[in-house]
């Protein structure tokens, strides 16, 4: 199984690099997203805004609403091609934490997006459940030790 067997190619919102933090915010709760990929000019992804930079970077720094998002979006952005195997999607996901993984082509522009739920939606053996809790595990843990 590949990413593009799994990932979610509709209803992904992106954003350009000229928006505010407001603006990122809005999208999200409109959308019921945690996270909005940042595109620059060209359509290629950029940086990536969650809601834990928008509570890190700038609620707890008290930065203003009208903060350009580039100043808090997450960058590099780990991300896969559409022919990532899976077992490479979860090795990224465990080893850097993260809930949500941009799919792209080769230019960088956005395909889709995989979360830890498409994973669990896609579990077909008790192996593969096994390697979801795993990766929940890892996502989830503490930041300290």
């Amino acid at each position: 199984m590949n990413a593009s067997d799994i990932m979610t190619r509709h209803e992904v919102w992106a954003c350009g690099e000229s928006a505010t933090a407001r603006e990122v915010a809005q999208m999200m709760m409109q959308h019921n997203v945690g996270a909005i990929p940042i595109l620059d000019d060209q359509g290629r992804l950029e940086g990536i805004v969650t809601d834990r930079d928008l509570c890190c970077k700038l609620i707890a720094e008290e930065r203003s609403c009208d903060t350009p998002i580039r100043q808090i979006m997450s960058e590099p952005v780990q991300c896969v091609h559409p022919d990532t195997p899976l077992y490479e999607i979860e090795s990224l996901m465990r080893q850097h934490r993260i809930r949500r993984l941009p799919v792209v082509d080769d230019e960088m522009h956005l395909k889709g997006f995989i979360s830890v739920g498409d994973l669990a939606s896609h579990c077909a053996s008790v192996e593969e459940e096994h390697e979801l809790v795993g990766v929940m595990g890892a996502v989830c843990a503490s930041a300290t030790p």
